[in-house]
């Protein structure tokens, strides 16, 4: 099986390949549309002297024409470098000249006036060619067609597929090495688990220079349902009642918008409190029951269906009304969080992969979901540990190599299995736990071990918090620096009857110190002593892609804020 047997497949389909929004209207592509624009987007790279194994750069956001083109790059046996649409100078001039990057293709003006301005730092130049420069809509003779299709039948498992930069939080990018067996492997093996039907939609806004991204428009590709395209990541709330999807992929940090929304709605008044309290508290009750196969006692699901249609209808309706399950990937997800949407009737299924696996090789199945792990190993996937509970993994799915870099490659890769660099354990039923980044363990100054993204997730369940840095290596106790959500925050002080003229005003006012306190006196309620958070500070600053503090997979930068807040911290611990 190969990319060339999907396509060839769909050659004459009718079905919906994409949906995209220009300005107010949806537009749809069909498979056999689709096919043809690939092919259009391969006759560019061809006019402008592209070869067979050579490499493509795509700097772009996410969209349709991105998952064409790559599709076109694979077709034609060349080798995808995907690239952030706002890379730094430095990270761009680096991926360029280590990839050894032939032709680029840049999304507009603004990533093709950045290339031009380093250009005289890469050691060769490539091709630039911008999005408008490629007419998708031109008619296709059958000999194009046929020589795209023919050339993905001469694909070999082993040929290299992609180059895939790892954003990282220290040092600069690796770029992992992935063969088509390695796509193959993923998406068929992954996309099987989850019975996705051809008239199946599901809604895209992952960063395709972040593998899964790519993982669901190659899964769409495998099983021929529709990927609509979000506008932007600030337009999936309206997006999402717009296209209806019966699934999602996305990362933690989308759940947890939509979970700091819903609280924040919820606090707004005192009887959807005490609604939605009794309401999920039923929920809780009557999935235990169901879990343990108990017989429910008909007043508790009678209590239960009455308030779920009341209190956790609007909740579907804002994932569009027909969602059947979503995949989380890219973070840790809270078990707190999953265990909320479950409650709410919001399948969320877990899953733990790395670029350096092609995405997934744990996941969770609809029909066997186990919150608080990442589900069962996929497909061809072996699992040992090494002696501190380090997880190693041997598939298809894994890197072969870092691009040019042999001692990233022997320190993470031995005798065959992978270092994931994360901590983990297998429970009893076989369902793989996480526990923490290896290189994230805080050690306390009283030589305990800390999970710091443990406490992270426990401590973003207040819907006001937007992100949290815990520290405590080598210091007696472990502390946090909160980073708050400004809408929210605005919300929660008018419900509160407080006033201020600026939003500034709030981040030092004492009622916020005080719920904060309360909160962080929840948490800890639920740790360990020596895991307790006993001090905190409030940030005013918001942590962003864009500022430096998080990695374009909304991860925080622990290096980056530790050094950026490194008073901050001090003041903390003296």
């Amino acid at each position: 099986m190969s990319l060339g047997n999907w396509l060839n497949n769909k050659e004459n389909n009718s079905g919906i390949a994409v949906e995209y929004k220009r300005g107010h209207t949806w537009h749809q592509i069909t498979w056999h549309e689709y096919l043809n624009k690939i092919v259009l987007a391969g006759e560019v790279l061809l006019k402008n002297g592209f070869n067979p194994k050579q490499h493509v750069g795509i700097m772009s956001s996410t969209r349709w024409e991105w998952a064409a083109l790559d599709m076109a790059i694979l077709g034609l046996r060349g080798v995808t470098v995907p690239m952030y649409p706002n890379l730094s100078d430095d990270d761009l001039i680096f991926i360029i000249n280590q990839s050894e990057i032939k032709i680029l293709v840049v999304e507009d003006e603004k990533e093709y006036e950045q290339v031009l301005k380093v250009r005289k730092k890469l050691e060769h130049n490539p091709i630039l060619i911008r999005f408008i420069d490629i007419d998708f809509d031109q008619n296709v003779e059958d000999v194009q067609r046929n020589y795209y299709l023919q050339s993905c039948l001469k694909i070999k498992p082993k040929d290299i597929a992609t180059i895939v930069y790892t954003s990282g939080t220290t040092g600069q990018p690796k770029g992992a090495v992935l063969l088509h067996e390695a796509i193959i492997s993923e998406v068929t093996e992954s996309f099987d688990l989850f019975d996705v039907k051809p008239n199946f939609k599901s809604l895209t806004f992952l960063p395709y220079a972040h593998v899964l991204g790519r993982i669901e428009h190659w899964g769409s590709c495998y099983k021929g349902h529709t990927l609509a395209y979000a506008e932007s990541i600030e337009k999936i709330k309206s997006n999402l009642l717009e296209v209806k999807p019966d699934f999602l992929i996305a990362v933690p940090r989308i759940f947890e918008k939509v979970y700091s929304g819903i609280m924040a709605e919820v606090e707004t008044n005192a009887i959807k409190q005490k609604l939605f309290s009794s309401a999920l508290a039923a929920a809780k009750e009557v999935q235990l029951l169901r879990r343990t196969k108990q017989t429910i006692p008909w007043g508790l699901l009678l209590k239960y269906e009455a308030l779920s249609k009341l209190v956790f209808s609007p909740i579907h309706k804002a994932f569009g009304g027909k969602l059947l399950f979503a995949v989380s990937g890219g973070a840790p997800l809270s078990p707190q969080l999953a265990e909320f949407f479950s409650s709410c009737g919001i399948n969320i299924l877990e899953g733990y992969g790395l670029t350096e696996t092609c995405a997934a090789i744990a996941v969770n199945q609809p029909s066997n979901n186990q919150p608080g792990t990442v589900g069962k190993p996929i497909g061809d996937v072996q699992i040992k540990f090494a002696a501190d509970g380090e997880i190693l993994v041997k598939s298809k799915k894994c890197l072969v190599e870092y691009y040019k870099n042999l001692e990233a490659t022997k320190a993470s890769i031995q005798d065959g299995f992978f270092l994931t660099g994360d901590i983990g354990e297998l429970t009893d039923r076989g369902f793989l736990k996480i526990t923490d980044r290896k290189k994230d363990l805080i050690k306390t100054a009283g030589g305990k071990y800390v999970a710091p993204q443990k406490l992270e997730g426990l401590v973003k369940q207040d819907p006001i918090i937007s992100q949290v840095l815990i520290h405590g290596d080598q210091k007696k106790f472990v502390s946090a620096l909160i980073s708050i959500d400004e809408l929210p925050l605005k919300n929660w002080a008018d419900s509160q009857q407080i006033t201020y003229s600026h939003v500034a005003d709030l981040y030092q006012h004492p009622a916020l110190k005080v719920r904060l306190q309360k909160h962080i006196q929840s948490v800890n309620s639920t740790l360990a002593s020596f895991e307790s958070i006993k001090k905190f500070e409030i940030i005013s600053e918001p942590w962003t892609v864009e500022n430096g503090s998080l990695t374009q997979s909304l991860k925080v930068k622990r290096k980056f804020l530790e050094g950026k807040y490194a008073d901050t911290i001090k003041e903390i611990y003296d």
